[in-house]
């Protein structure tokens, strides 16, 4: 992970003018930004943003974007994150997931930065509604995109905790909420108790996206609820017409940037047509509906449209990645020590209103400079954020596959599920810390929770740091394949893992790609 705080004045006022731009034009950006990309000229994968090695002066781009970066930023061609993707993917099979199910998942994960998920493969090509890749294509709804400041998207991502206080103190820093680890703290913490207090809008996604038969039950705009007690988003109906409203940072130190002036309410699906807007409980129609999606559960022989709890958790589980990815830039203090000048990034309510709060370090230079850091990293360790991304990514499949996956008929391989996340093990021998080690890494260095800790990567995680896109994607695969000959020489009886859609085990395979 870089360190420094060198700033490139003309390279930040550049990348501040892009992030104004992807915030009030519909263009596809994200934490855990895209690092597969579609290049212009069809020759394979390749990396959607440059190194800080490949800056002109790699040392002026410490945690802060150079030129060639922010410029690149500006013209990002079509993509995907592997975080998101690719390691969900990975994810739910090694738990049991069947493929078809684990797909879906990963792309409404995708979907909830691009408002459509439109797949690559790994001959560089993308899905279209010409093309083999038809099927794989999602609804589309805007609601939840990072750049539609017209409706609470952006808090999505950037998963701003509630301040009781007012002042951020109380959720950020060396005795807050660490923004990094979701619903650890405040004690006793995850799995135990699901904080409903600081991590509104978090939990209010989460109890929508556990909700196990398909009727809409309630998600509100960024979580606010009613009150109940000490919580603002734990009540039996939404918060209804209180301004929400707050500027992302484009240069650091000024608070000036793109809006956000939304009012609470149930949560926006949909505002694509501002004369029919739609809101969440729309989701399973919309889903059903042939003339918005193809897409099917394609393993199942039934062949159903695919069910609103696979979209709903893909969902949830994009914003619970983004909260441990924007929990260092644009949550905690960091990259300064807890206790440092950043006021960090809150939200609190006043004068019958809800004001939003972006530290310093949301500003555009930092924040594309730390999303490159996150995959490629070549021979050093991925930063923290993707390990306790990952993590939870592990637990939360585990409690999904045994609440809502596995009664349906979802599970295609119950013996990798373990039934707990708190040391039940699977009938293959294995519990979620097991899993975890082996799939997402284990620690090496420093104490857990202390975000000082570092990781050796597990199966996941290492093709991850791989430095070239293609490379990486193919590294990717290549260990999914691997993972899955381990586990059927263990127990012949398995079905086998299988690769996304227009991807293959042979990086030579070009029969898989889109036709």
């Amino acid at each position: 992970m870089r360190t420094g705080f060198a700033v490139s004045t003309l390279s930040i006022v550049i990348g501040s003018a892009v992030l104004g731009l992807t915030l009030t034009t519909p263009r596809p950006a994200q934490a855990f930004l895209e690092d597969i990309c579609i290049p212009r000229v069809r020759d394979g994968l390749k990396n959607c943003i440059a190194p800080a090695s490949a800056c002109k002066d790699p040392a002026e781009a410490l945690n802060r974007s150079c030129l060639l970066e922010a410029a690149q930023f500006a013209a990002i061609p079509p993509g995907r994150s592997m975080i998101h993707a690719d390691s969900t993917y990975f994810i739910a099979q090694a738990l049991g997931y069947r493929a078809d199910v684990a797909y879906w998942i990963a792309a409404y994960n995708e979907n909830s930065d691009y408002g459509q998920y439109l797949p690559i493969d790994q001959c560089g090509g993308q899905a279209t509604s010409t093309n083999s890749g038809a099927s794989y294509i999602t609804a589309a709804f805007n609601g939840f995109k990072r750049t539609n400041n017209t409706t609470d998207g952006p808090l999505y991502h950037y998963l701003l905790n509630f301040s009781p206080n007012g002042q951020g103190t109380d959720v950020h820093g060396a005795s807050g909420v660490q923004a990094v680890y979701p619903f650890h703290y405040p004690p006793p913490g995850y799995p135990i108790t699901i904080d409903s207090v600081y991590q509104g809008t978090l939990y209010d996604l989460r109890q929508w996206a556990m909700k196990g038969d398909e009727a809409p039950g309630l998600l509100c705009t960024a979580g606010y609820t009613v009150p109940n007690g000490s919580s603002n988003f734990s009540g039996p109906k939404c918060l209804a017409n209180v301004p929400l409203s707050g500027n992302v940072p484009l240069l650091e130190n000024y608070a000036i940037g793109p809006a956000i002036n939304v009012m609470s309410g149930p949560k926006i699906l949909d505002n694509s047509d501002t004369s029919n807007v739609v809101d969440y409980t729309r989701l399973k129609s919309w889903l059903d509906d042939k003339s918005r999606t193809t897409g099917v559960l394609f393993d199942d022989p039934k062949k159903p449209p695919v069910p609103v709890q696979i979209a709903r958790i893909g969902l949830y589980l994009h914003s619970l990645q983004d909260a441990s990815s924007h929990g260092t830039f644009c949550g905690d203090d960091a990259p300064s020590p807890p206790g440092g000048s950043d006021v960090g990034s809150y939200m609190f309510m006043s004068s019958g209103s809800i004001k939003l709060v972006f530290g310093t370090y949301c500003a555009t230079g930092p924040h594309l400079a730390s999303h490159v850091q996150e995959t490629g990293t070549g021979d050093t360790s991925l930063p923290l954020r993707d390990y306790v991304a990952l993590n939870n990514t592990v637990d939360e499949l585990i409690l999904f596959g045994n609440t809502i996956a596995k009664p349906r008929g979802w599970i295609v391989n119950p013996s990798l599920l373990p039934p707990n996340v708190v040391g039940g093990k699977s009938a293959a021998g294995d519990s979620a810390a097991d899993l975890k080690s082996r799939l997402v890494g284990r620690i090496v260095q420093g104490v857990q929770w202390s975000r000082a800790e570092v990781y050796a990567s597990g199966v996941i995680t290492a093709p991850l740091q791989r430095t070239d896109a293609q490379d990486r994607l193919n590294t990717m695969n290549a260990a999914l394949g691997a993972y899955s000959k381990r586990l059927t020489n263990a127990n012949p009886k398995l079905t086998p893992l299988r690769p996304m859609p227009g991807n293959s085990f042979d990086s030579n395979d070009k029969s898989v790609c889109f036709k």
